[in-house]
């Protein structure tokens, strides 16, 4: 269901600089909070790219500490800042990004990631072939710890149900950085659920992939920064979160109920690797309240945990080597020709 709602036009802020480009191709939407030690650098990433006529717009989500300064201090006339009072959250802040866009396309960016070269252009370049997609997503890096991964993506076009039931099994990872869009699809599902934490992006992916078409890319266009104060690190917000993702989306309640207790069994394995027996009773019981149907008895759900990973690894498989997707039951989708 749409919640166009959640895209604001009438801004209450405290500051704001519109860019200076007559008429861009694309808008990038960047929401930050205090983020002051890295901002610099994740602009700058953006501001490099050579490749199409854009706007950058950054929502300062009321931040306190030097992020506002840092701001000022970059004088480039593709730079469009607000700022908001107060603290609204990420979403909140992306749906402002969102309803201040004047570019066809909008990309997103967190404020702790780095564009890498080609990250508009691609994207571009599908949606201007492809008429009938609405999202595209990309290959990434990652950088934890001092661990460093590249999450692969093939290069290849979906029917929507295809790719609805791909992220809803996390066999795609559609983080929000590598997501591009056409606006009128962002705004025919009301941009980001202003009530998720967690999972924002997958959500919009599902139920923009409702309406269109999708692409990934094989090429990694953007490198993610792991913040030990960013949200994807606070575990305990975590699981009530996912049961209001899992609630937002019925396919989870149907065809890919197996997969939601994979969700759930999976929370429990990581809470019993860290020794918390007692907080999987508490969320077990959450889940119990929470959910229709009710997820199996304990005894029950845990072993669905292996099965789980064992089919979205097998999928994961398929889908790099560019086998035929007949477990979803749709028309096989070509990839991508150049």
């Amino acid at each position: 269901m749409a919640r166009s709602s959640n895209i604001l036009t009438d801004l209450d802020v405290v500051h704001k600089r519109v860019a200076d480009v007559a008429t861009p191709t694309i808008s990038i939407v960047l929401p930050t909070y205090n983020r002051g030690p890295v901002i610099r650098q994740t602009l700058e990433s953006v501001l490099a790219l050579d490749e199409e006529v854009f706007e950058l717009i950054v929502i300062d989500d009321g931040s306190t500490d030097q992020t506002s300064a840092v701001l000022e201090s970059i004088r480039d006339p593709r730079l469009f800042v607000v700022r908001l009072p107060e603290n609204s959250g990420a979403n909140v802040a992306r749906n402002i990004g969102i309803s201040q866009a004047r570019a066809p396309y909008v990309a997103f960016l967190d404020s702790d990631d780095i564009y890498l070269p080609g990250r508009l252009r691609e994207p571009l370049a599908i949606l201007r072939k492809h008429p009938s997609v609405g999202i595209v997503l990309s290959a990434f890096t990652t950088e934890k710890r001092t661990k460093q991964t590249h999450f692969r993506m093939p290069r290849r076009l979906y029917e929507g149900a295809e790719l609805a039931r791909l992220a809803a099994r996390y066999v795609l990872e559609p983080t929000t950085s590598g997501l591009t869009f056409r606006k009128e699809a962002l705004t025919q599902v009301g941009g980001f659920d202003p009530a998720l934490r967690w999972m924002e992006d997958r959500d919009l992916v599902m139920r923009v992939a409702r309406h269109s078409k999708g692409a990934t890319i094989a090429t990694p266009l953007w490198h993610k920064r792991w913040q030990a104060d960013g949200i994807s690190s606070d575990r305990t917000t975590y699981f009530p979160a996912l049961l209001t993702f899992i609630a937002r989306h019925p396919i989870y309640g149907s065809e890919e109920l197996r997969f939601r207790d994979y969700l759930i069994a999976r929370h429990m394995v990581a809470l019993a690797k860290a020794m918390n027996f007692r907080q999987i009773q508490l969320d077990y019981d959450l889940a119990l309240r929470e959910l229709t149907p009710p997820p199996p008895p304990l005894s029950r759900l845990i072993p669905k945990y292996l099965s789980g990973r064992r089919e979205r690894f097998r999928l994961r498989r398929r889908l790099l080597s560019g086998k035929a997707h007949s477990d979803f039951g749709v028309a096989e989708s070509a990839p991508i020709c150049r």
